[in-house]
């Protein structure tokens, strides 16, 4: 079997379900090149989200003589098992990848996110685009998943490149903050939500005191990360903001609209740059950002990535 040095994945998904995959992008990389790829849409037998469809465009119509992922399978398996698999946030797609093809739990291979390579190197927001236009990557069409895959592994391969490493490997055991990840350690969710919110009224915004504790308090354990913390969002996540603030409340969390010396967390999503402008922080991210540097407060401000890596019990509330 022919070597390579670590295959890129990224996924779309119809709907908020992991077991919803309807593309997906492969990058394969040797001698810090990419030399393969592999796009295909897949049907998967579901209904698809308006807001997902805004997000890549891809709509019922255009999968429905598209391969399953079980149709797949025997073009794909070769990438599972001998190589190290990297995504942009790798949870999300690992999740995907687990829940879309579920005979993928009898194999196991080593998965490490992409953010924690850029966080040595990228100022700012870590997003695919921020991170992609830090090293002057041309990404192609955010949001296709063969672009993003692309994307994804020249990310790696200018990470290796910046610190003058000859593989993947030394860099990961260079840099302190890389997590090297087991596919068979992941047991993700049905969805991108761990409760499902009440039915909210409709505003422009949503707002903190129209989120409710939709569990017991009694029932929530106060070990768990937000538990009786102050939390801020800001971005755009994955999910709804209102599914995220609802997950943060049953967890006994308290969302509130601004950052103040009082606030416990930011959860940073992606942000528009024609908004916030070229760094890349919004207002709320600067504000943060200048308590803490005072010594005024002490805000944790925590990406997408591992905010679904606390949701999910990797980081213990310290």
């Amino acid at each position: 079997m022919e070597h390579y040095d670590f295959i890129a994945i990224d996924f779309e998904t119809a709907n908020r379900n992991y077991d919803s995959a309807c593309s997906i992008g492969l990058a394969v990389v040797k001698d810090l090149e990419v030399v393969a790829t592999y796009y295909s849409l897949i049907n998967p037998d579901t209904a698809f989200d308006p807001n997902n469809i805004k997000v890549h465009g891809i709509t019922q119509e255009n999968v429905k003589d598209a391969p399953t992922a079980s149709d797949l399978w025997k073009d794909i398996s070769c990438c599972f098992g001998p190589y190290a698999v990297l995504a942009h946030n790798a949870y999300f797609d690992m999740c995907v990848l687990k829940r879309s093809f579920p005979f993928l739990y009898d194999i196991d291979f080593k998965y490490i996110d992409t953010v924690s390579l850029c966080k040595e190197f990228v100022p700012g927001k870590k997003s695919l685009a921020n991170c992609a236009d830090f090293f002057n990557i041309d990404m192609g069409q955010h949001h296709n998943g063969l672009d993003d895959a692309v994307t994804c592994a020249k990310l790696a391969i200018s990470c290796i490149k910046g610190y003058g490493f000859k593989n993947l490997g030394e860099l990961c055991f260079a840099l302190p903050n890389v997590k090297i990840n087991q596919f068979a350690d992941l047991d993700p969710p049905i969805a991108a939500v761990f409760h499902k919110p009440k039915a909210i009224p409709t505003y422009g915004k949503i707002r903190p005191r129209d989120v409710q504790r939709d569990v017991n308090i009694s029932s929530i354990s106060q070990d768990n990360f937000f538990f009786g913390k102050s939390v801020v969002f800001t971005g755009e996540l994955r999910i709804s903001r209102e599914e995220a603030m609802q997950t943060v409340v049953n967890l006994g969390g308290i969302i509130r609209s601004s950052v103040s010396r009082k606030t416990n967390c930011l959860i940073v999503g992606e942000q528009d740059l024609q908004v916030v402008g070229a760094t890349g922080l919004s207002t709320k991210e600067r504000k943060a950002l200048e308590l803490n540097e005072t010594g005024a407060a002490d805000i944790k401000i925590i990406n997408e990535s591992q905010f679904w890596e606390i949701l999910q019990g990797e980081v213990s509330n310290e």
